[in-house]
């Protein structure tokens, strides 16, 4: 394989994980929506989470990971 198809293949594989990961994540069909849940699970087990819009699925994600921070 040369090294052109096995950057193609690396990043085929790369896109595979992260249709995976966006399958097994709580989609939301709304920001708002998305905020809210956030709250809630912030209320009843203390974590911190923030939505995101998915470059995948179009949908709202929740992560831990600050936006302001990256």
């Amino acid at each position: 394989m040369s090294g052109i198809e096995e950057w193609f293949e690396r990043e085929r594989r790369r896109g595979a994980e992260r249709e995976r990961q966006c399958r097994e994540k709580r989609a939301f069909t709304s920001e708002a929506e998305a905020r809210a849940v956030a709250a809630a699970d912030r209320a009843q087990f203390g974590d911190r989470f923030h939505p995101y819009r998915c470059e995948i699925c179009g949908d709202w994600h929740l992560t831990r990971q600050d936006p302001g921070r990256q």
